[in-house]
């Protein structure tokens, strides 16, 4: 588990106070040997929830509440956060004993890469449900962030979103932003511009 701790403490350029914070939030619930991440993943869905509020609130004070909604919603599915746990191959330090999870990760996994590797730019549509282990993994990592940092919001926005989750946050923006522009025009599709 230390190399699992430190591996993931250089993807986020950040060093745990208290391992063990890190350790339980790499911990799935079928390892009964630990406490499992359940309760980080509790605390890191509100805190990242109200972070990248404060993010959209401040940042774009042009867009209506409705306009905010959908940036955060679409910043912070299970989807998003399972394609944040997926590029940084977070799952490899999962400890767990539910063999079927490896098998739905990597599922998964493979409809990203083969994403990535198609040449018209598609984004990927869902065809093959996010496992909602990735998600957890992202909260919970989030969360022994934001309780190793005394639950300072502004650290964990420092911390955690700037180089682990904004990778792709100008995209959704960017698509939102299309969609709102095309429901004006009162067009019938979704122009994606790259």
């Amino acid at each position: 588990m230390e190399a699992s701790v430190f591996a993931v403490e250089t993807i986020l350029n950040y060093n745990f106070k208290n391992k063990r914070l890190l350790e339980e939030a790499l911990t799935h619930s079928s390892y009964t040997d630990s406490a499992s991440y359940q309760r980080l993943e509790f605390l890191g869905d509100a805190a990242l929830g109200l972070a990248l509020s404060n993010y959209v609130y401040l940042a774009y004070p042009k867009l209506d509440p409705g306009q905010l909604s959908l940036l955060r919603a679409a910043n912070i599915s299970t989807e998003k956060l399972a394609r944040v746990a997926i590029k940084h191959g977070l799952y490899r330090f999962v400890r767990h004993n539910a063999i079927v999870l490896d098998d739905k990760v990597k599922e998964f996994s493979d409809a990203v890469s083969r994403e990535d590797d198609d040449d018209d730019g598609l984004v990927y549509g869902g065809s093959i449900k996010a496992p909602k282990i990735l998600a957890d993994i992202v909260e919970s990592v989030a969360a022994a962030v934001y309780v190793d940092v005394d639950f300072d919001l502004q650290k964990l926005w420092v911390v955690s979103f700037l180089p682990f989750l904004s990778f792709s946050f100008c995209l959704i923006y960017c698509c939102i932003i299309n969609i709102v522009l095309v429901k004006k025009k009162r067009y019938l599709g979704v122009f994606w511009s790259q």
